[in-house]
């Protein structure tokens, strides 16, 4: 009695169902359309036609046109779901079909026939005409086509008969026979774009690394760019990348940008940008033939499953019919390698305020006060701003005069987000204070360029600074004067002096007190010095670091701060800006001359060892690496930096070793 209760009541919340959705979709304006991808196609040329089934109930079965003048390569693909568009909802069945023309004219498609809820429906016939062209034209009637259909408000439920993936998933069937190998090589592949290929030290190069795929494909970056001899500075790029279309000879690819990156070279020759490796897993589809012609429908509503009335129909997953195989394909690709010709800027004409900076540029100049006193401190700011390697640029050469005590620069940048050509300024603050009293003058300010462009030097100069500077409060006292006639000579003098004693004891001199003390003073002396060398044996790095070049340890100590702070790039460019400034300074090699093979050669004069060379240079692409591949890692960070350390001060000791040989 239970059982045939449960079964009853199962059976009524089955027909309260189908009521509900039978009433429902009656509520829907039935539609049954047949649309194509394309109404003008060049011979041979593959595309959709698709008959979509708008809120149909009770459909029994489907007959699709005769397709006498076509012949038919893939289908029918079905799709179902559900739409809902301003409110109003719509149930719909669509089945798709690949079909390519026999010849040419113009052909009309029958209408399709479907039985929905007993009576017999007919969608609307297609005209399709067919032209006898080359692929140029063939592409150009396909983009006309693009531009006038209108999308189809499916599209976003997984179905891809839209236009612009039509060559996709056309060049995605594999016939019988067909090479894979070359069926791959020749719809997707990846190049680098350079928009120079020969240029000046210090130019800016834009490389763009792309994706071009005519193939359904999941594509992954294995292997990154290095960018030896280049400092390098990545464009943000939209996630997900976006794609867009190229024609190549005539045919069109979907790309997709990887990687776009600002490159500065750093040395002149021919530098080669390595090659960028891409994984691929391609899906192809294979048609298997299949002589019989059956109903598409014929599986769905045979179902025994269709007549429960908990297992709706319309979502059944009838992907993957026997028709049609589906192969995944693992497929790696890498750019070709590409050269660029780095000239060397001119030497003869360079001015002397030059430091490195190539591209537009201007400059201001400031001090924040010009009266103060000699307890005050002011600021000289220097502005450059402009297009070019910012990132890159030294301080500017500022005369200061002896009346004033000079503090190594400030440095900030304020770099515009995805600029291309890079632009930016970088701002450099003096602290200057005075310790003279008196009218004082800061010279003009000389910054210099080169201009690619023009291929000239050009030179901004700003205005002096008249600076009144007044005695403060903390006077410094006047230096005694030795000149002639200006010391006295005292007269000598034959009597006893007050200070000489006679008969005194001895103990009650000075000198017993001070052997008195004397062991003590001596402990404590010896105690102080064991504490030094202890400390001296502990910290050996520390004390050559500290003694190493002064402009390399400023910016070392910079780059301990970004260290702490946990700014990564901008660790590794001051990490990297440091040793080859102390290089610059050490060698007495123009900064923008500087390159490894010069640095090589010049330590080798110097009779440095090789592997202090070999540290040198292992530091530097560490650098350059971690700027190209930037991956958080303090550990890393600090080993870099304790790294540099050891590298400038084995050269301190190895340059001073060699300068006082000789």
């Amino acid at each position: 009695m239970k059982v045939i209760t449960v079964s009853i009541r199962r059976s009524l919340l089955s027909l309260l169902f189908l009521l509900g959705i039978v009433t429902s979709l009656q509520a829907q304006e039935f539609k049954f359309t047949t649309t194509v991808s394309s109404n003008k196609v060049a011979l041979d040329e593959p595309f959709q036609i698709q008959f979509m089934l708008e809120n149909g109930t009770n459909v029994s079965q489907f007959i699709p046109p005769n397709f006498t003048d076509f012949e038919l390569l893939q289908g029918p693909n079905q799709m179902q779901g559900t739409s809902i568009v301003n409110g109003r909802r719509s149930d719909y069945i669509a089945l798709i079909y690949l079909i390519r023309p026999k010849r040419v004219g113009n052909f009309t498609i029958p209408a399709a026939a479907a039985r929905v809820n007993g009576d017999l429906v007919k969608s609307n016939p297609v005209t399709i005409e067919v032209m006898r062209g080359n692929g140029n034209a063939a592409a150009q009637q396909q983009q006309q086509q693009r531009q006038q259909v209108p999308a189809n408000p499916f599209a976003g439920m997984g179905q891809r008969s839209a236009p612009s993936h039509q060559a996709e998933e056309m060049e995605g069937v594999l016939k019988n026979g067909e090479d894979i190998n070359a069926k791959l090589k020749k719809n997707i592949f990846v190049k680098v774009d350079v928009d120079k290929t020969t240029l000046f030290e210090g130019e800016q190069l834009t490389a763009t690394y792309k994706l071009y795929t005519r193939l359904p494909t999941n594509a992954s970056v294995t292997k990154v760019p290095a960018f030896k001899g280049f400092s390098a500075k990545d464009i943000e790029l939209p996630n997900p990348p976006q794609a867009s279309e190229e024609m190549v000879n005539g045919i069109p690819y979907r790309v997709f940008v990887i990687r776009k990156t600002m490159l500065f070279p750093m040395q002149s020759g021919t530098l080669e940008l390595d090659p960028v490796e891409v994984d691929n897993h391609v899906r192809l589809v294979k048609l298997v033939k299949n002589g019989k012609r059956r109903d598409p429908m014929a599986d769905l509503f045979n179902d025994p499953a269709f007549k429960d009335a908990f297992n709706d129909p319309f979502f059944d997953d009838i992907f993957n019919r026997p028709e049609v195989e589906y192969q995944d394909v693992p497929y790696k690709i890498q750019t070709a390698p590409v050269k660029v010709n780095v000239k060397p800027l001119p030497i003869d004409s360079r001015p002397e305020s030059y430091n490195g900076a190539v591209g537009k540029f201007n400059m201001t100049a400031t001090v924040d006060k010009n009266s103060l006193s000699t307890d005050d401190a002011l600021t000289l700011k220097v502005t450059i701003s402009g297009q070019g390697n910012v990132n890159l640029l030294n301080a500017p050469k500022v005369d200061i005069p002896a009346s004033f005590d000079k503090y190594d620069p400030k440095v900030s940048d304020n770099i515009e987000k995805n600029s291309n050509p890079l632009s930016g300024s970088r701002t450099f603050e003096y602290v200057l204070m005075p310790v003279e009293a008196g009218e004082q003058v800061i010279p003009p300010v000389e910054f210099s360029y080169f201009d690619a462009a023009s291929k000239t030097y050009k030179t901004v100069t700003s205005r002096p600074f008249n600076i009144h500077v007044t005695a403060g409060k903390q006077t410094k006292r006047e230096k005694e004067d030795f000149s002639i006639n200006k010391n006295a000579i005292t007269n000598n003098s034959n009597s006893v002096l007050d200070w000489v004693k006679h008969n005194t004891y001895f103990i009650t001199s000075i000198w017993f007190y001070v052997l008195l003390i004397l062991p003590l003073l001596a402990l404590i002396a010896a105690w102080l010095f064991r504490r030094r060398l202890e400390y001296q044996q502990n910290n050996a790095a520390f004390l050559k670091h500290r003694y190493a070049n002064k402009v390399a340890l400023k910016r070392l100590e910079l780059a301990a701060r970004y260290l702490k702070e946990g700014k990564d790039k901008a660790f590794y460019e001051e990490t990297s800006r440091a040793v080859w400034g102390y290089l610059s300074n050490k060698l007495h090699v123009p900064f923008a001359d500087l390159s490894k093979q010069l640095i090589q050669d010049k330590l080798a004069q110097q009779q440095v060892s090789e592997q202090y060379t070999a540290d040198l240079f292992d530091l530097l692409d560490n650098c350059e690496m971690a700027l190209y591949t930037p991956n958080h890692n303090n550990s890393k960070m600090q080993g870099t930096y304790q790294q540099a350390v050891q590298v400038i001060s084995k050269l301190e000791d190895e340059l001073t070793r060699a300068k006082s040989a000789v």
